[in-house]
Order: C-alpha cells, then sequence, then structure tokens
C-alpha cells in the first residue's frame, strides 16, 4: 500500500515513493538510442503498476532521452503520472528565450500540454540565483506558469540553507527540490551547512509557507547502498524509509538502475512499515562511517578537461580504500582498463568549481593513483 502526500500548496497528492530517472544514467540507458528508451519506459510503467505516481526527471538526464522515456509512458497514461522535469539551459545560456525554448522543447518531449511541475535546475551557487532572477530566466519560467505550460513550479538546488530560505520566502516558489539522507554532510565546503538544516529548519520553513518539498539523494548519490569504508553495507530500504518517515518531506525520488530495485523500495512507501528509534539511531550511527567529502556521483564536475571519468575514478578510490585484499586487486585491475587515468590530472581545478559539495577532486585524483600503485 502506497501513501500519498499533498505537494505543499499545490493541491497535487504525490506517492510518497517516487521514481528518480538519473539513475538510468549508471546502466548506460541514456546512450542506448531508441532500445534505452524503451527499457526507461518500461521501468517507469512498472513503477505506476506498483502505486508510485511521481516521476522525476529533466532535460539535462542524458539531453532529453529520459524525458523521451517518459513521455512515452505519459502519452498512454497520463492520468496515471504526475511529472516533476526542469531545465539548466541557464548554465549554457544566460538568455531568457533559451529557456523559454527548452521548456516547448520538454513539453514535446513529455506529450504534455502542461508539465506539472518544472524547476529552473541545480541553482547552488547565490551568484547563480542572483543571475537567474535578475537576467529574467526565472521569469520566462513565470510566464510559462501564466501560459498553462506549467502547472507549478522552482527550483532543484544544493545550496546553503539560507538561499533556500531566501527561495521560499520570495512568495513565488510552488516546489523545492532538495538532498536529503543520513549523511549528515555539509552541502559546499564553502558554505559549512550540515545537511542537518534541511530537516531542522528548511522542511519545517516549506511546511509553514506551503511550499511542496521533493528529497533527491536519498542514499547520498547511490554511494550509500555501496560498501562502507570499512566494508559493511546499509539496508536500501531503510535509507529510503529513514527519508520517507519524517512527515514533512512530501515525496523522494530515488535513482533506480533496475525494475527489481523499485520493486523493492516502493516497500518504504508503505505507512504500515515503520523503523524503530533504534534502527535510526543504528543508521545515524553507521552513515557516519562515509565522513563528509564522498562523492555522491552527480555527474556535475565533467567534463574533465583530460576527458578524465571523474566520478568513476572517485567511486574506484572508495573501494581502493576498503582494506581488503582481493577488492584492492579488483580495483587495481579495473583501474588498469581506463584510458584516461587519475594521474593525467593537470590540476586546473575546474571540475572543483563546478562540485555543488565543493569537494577536493584533484587532490582525490593523487590519492587514488598512489593507491593503485
Amino acid at each position: 500500500m502506497m501513501e500519498f502526500r499533498k505537494l505543499g500548496s499545490t493541491g497535487l497528492k504525490v506517492s510518497v515513493v517516487g521514481l528518480g530517472t538519473l539513475g538510468f544514467a549508471r546502466v548506460g540507458l541514456f546512450n542506448k538510442g531508441e532500445e534505452g528508451v524503451k527499457e526507461i519506459s518500461y521501468i517507469v510503467n512498472r513503477a505506476l503498476d506498483l502505486g508510485i505516481n511521481f516521476v522525476d526527471t529533466a532535460f539535462a538526464y542524458g539531453n532529453g532521452v529520459a524525458e523521451t522515456g517518459v513521455g512515452a509512458v505519459v502519452k498512454a497514461r497520463r492520468k496515471d503520472c504526475i511529472v516533476l522535469s526542469r531545465s539548466h539551459v541557464w548554465q549554457t545560456s544566460e538568455k531568457p528565450e533559451d529557456t523559454a525554448s527548452s521548456i516547448d522543447n520538454s513539453l514535446k518531449r513529455l506529450n504534455m500540454e502542461a508539465i506539472d511541475v518544472f524547476e529552473v535546475h541545480d541553482v547552488t551557487k547565490p551568484e547563480s540565483y542572483k543571475m537567474v532572477r535578475g537576467k529574467g530566466i526565472y521569469d520566462v519560467v513565470k510566464k510559462a506558469k501564466k501560459d498553462g505550460k506549467l502547472r507549478f513550479i522552482g527550483f532543484s538546488t544544493h545550496g546553503s540553507a539560507e538561499m533556500m530560505k531566501e527561495m521560499i520566502n520570495s512568495g513565488d516558489v510552488d516546489v523545492l527540490t532538495v538532498a536529503y539522507n543520513l549523511t549528515g554532510h555539509r552541502r559546499m565546503l564553502a558554505d559549512g551547512d550540515d545537511i542537518r538544516k534541511t530537516e531542522e529548519e528548511i522542511l519545517p520553513l516549506c511546511k509553514e509557507k506551503g511550499v511542496g518539498i521533493t528529497i533527491m539523494k536519498p542514499f547520498g548519490g547511490g554511494v550509500m547502498t555501496q560498501p562502507a569504508p570499512d566494508g559493511t553495507k546499509l539496508s536500501p530500504l531503510k535509507l529510503l524509509k529513514f527519508v520517507v518517515q519524517n512527515p514533512l518531506v512530501n515525496s523522494v525520488t530515488p535513482g533506480v538502475n533496475y525494475t527489481y530495485q523499485i520493486e523493492e523500495l516502493v516497500k518504504a512507501g508503505d505507512p504500515g512499515y515503520r523503523l524503530s528509534d533504534n534502527e535510526i539511531s543504528e543508521l545515524r550511527e553507521a552513515a557516519l562511517k562515509w565522513g563528509k567529502d564522498f562523492c555522491r556521483q552527480c555527474g556535475y564536475c565533467l567534463p574533465c578537461t583530460e576527458k578524465i571519468n571523474i566520478p568513476e575514478m572517485m567511486n574506484m578510490l572508495r573501494y581502493a580504500l576498503i582494506k581488503d585484499p582481493n577488492v584492492q586487486k579488483h580495483v587495481r585491475e579495473r583501474y588498469a582498463k581506463f584510458e584516461v587515468k587519475a594521474d593525467a590530472c593537470t590540476e586546473c581545478k575546474k571540475c572543483e568549481e563546478r562540485c555543488p559539495y565543493g569537494l577536493p577532486i584533484s587532490a582525490k585524483m593523487k590519492e587514488l593513483a598512489a593507491a593503485v600503485k
């Protein structure tokens, strides 16, 4: 049985467990052409069959491939799903008309006359928020809502709590998408915020102001579903339930790779299943093993000037630090297969400027290169 909650003051009732589509990148579905679109549609259809009615996507996910896969389902099952999509076009063009065009293109890919929720994607730094508001980019989003192309609007952000509060208090944000999980990590090294501020300040403020709140990164970008530095593992279902069990969360949209994963994770939406206080305490303690500077696999660091696959290298570093000879042997063998390796890093730090978590990527590349010798 799936629980449904009101999405702020929008009037929409969304499944507390939704479906995120960024996870499809991890299994290469964005590079498979029509076959990838069909596989995405199959997983989305299965999620709807399981009681999910909220699907999170974005143009940036495969340059429209994810939207196309979702749109194929929408065409046949429009009444069964509520869709949230986003545009990141503002990051490459400050022209408001380019963002307006991206909205029209998303409408076509999604087969929708009006997108249920549309967000300006990844507005994380204060200067970015100022630019989006000052250059008229958000104005064209508001106009699209007024024209009936979008039902509700807002932002997705990895920014500081203070910037989120400014967004919420602006009075013209319907929905906000933020990261929330067990790690308690800072969002960006520069601002010093702890993600617990989301729990203690942002979620209650959204409730007070009637702003819908959807949660991304419930697994820390998928990292927390993999072995911790000491080799132990956490239950993905329990990690998701921790987020869902907070009554101020409207919906959480985990990214999945395969149907069997959503078939398991959908159980977190059952109000009859709850974590005990003891289980939550144990999970909080276990989450500390990841520290505060692990890669969340979001890919915003790319492209690398030297063509290093930074997320893959960061993932291998995590395994390389596990004190198990067999694991370390596997990492060295896998590392050897990459044409461009971590030691190709020139420390230009352009990736670090793009990383929403301010990770010391160039130092991590050196660390990996030394670990696999």
